[in-house]
């Protein structure tokens, strides 16, 4: 009787024992499981989080310049057609920093407008002044120089051609435009100056108003041939 008893107390020992490894190894398979995959949670989370940066596409220079002198060229119309509304196409009305300027009397520069209403008032005035009325922009419509570069994820370029307001000699008209995404290409600032002019406010030998201004640009390695 105490032999069965012994064999009893002993094969429920082993039992418990058993038991208890099996539960053992349990834990360790589910904590391993579990650690696998919250590593495979976290980096999918990682992958899924990283931003991702969109390469800005090449500038096609030869579209731009076209599409930058069709504009000018609308301008230039719509200013010598007396056509504040085929000028107001032109420019970026709705930016506060619109400018628009021009220089026929080295003594008696007008100063730049800023803000479309007053380019409006302006422009306007120099069709029904004494001493302006009936001048047009001369001599050609055609621009010369050109830079073009991004500007975060917009297109802005400065342009310049070797025309003006009142004059049928070669003065210099000076542009500072952007391209939007919805509207394309539009003139944030404009300034002229007659060839007399040029010595004080030209591009080459004198001070440029809107480069003094910081909008235009000129740098060598945004320049476009």
């Amino acid at each position: 009787m105490q032999s069965r008893l012994m064999w009893l107390v002993i094969a429920l020992f082993a039992v418990g024992i058993m038991s208890v490894g099996i539960i053992g190894c349990g834990s360790d398979s589910e904590e391993e499981g579990s650690a696998e995959k919250s590593t495979e949670s976290s980096s999918s989370n990682s992958a899924t989080t990283e931003p991702t940066v969109a390469a800005k596409p090449p500038i096609d220079f030869a579209a731009e310049k076209a599409a930058i002198q069709e504009l000018y060229s609308a301008f230039y119309k719509g200013f010598n057609d007396n056509d504040i509304n085929a000028i107001s196409d032109t420019f970026r009305t709705s930016d506060n920093k619109v400018a628009f300027g021009t220089i026929f009397a080295g003594n008696e520069p007008v100063p730049i407008a800023f803000g479309w209403r007053n380019i409006e008032i302006a422009i306007e005035g120099l069709w029904i002044g004494i001493g302006t009325k009936g001048s047009k922009w001369g001599r050609d419509d055609q621009l010369k120089d050109f830079w073009i570069r991004y500007k975060g994820s917009k297109i802005e370029a400065s342009a310049i051609g070797y025309n003006c307001y009142k004059g049928a000699f070669p003065g210099e008209t000076h542009l500072y435009l952007v391209k939007e995404a919805k509207d394309g290409w539009k003139i944030h600032e404009l300034d002229s100056s007659t060839e007399n002019n040029l010595g004080i406010f030209g591009f080459h030998k004198g001070k440029p108003r809107l480069k003094e201004a910081g909008r235009f640009f000129s740098t060598d390695a945004s320049k476009v041939e």
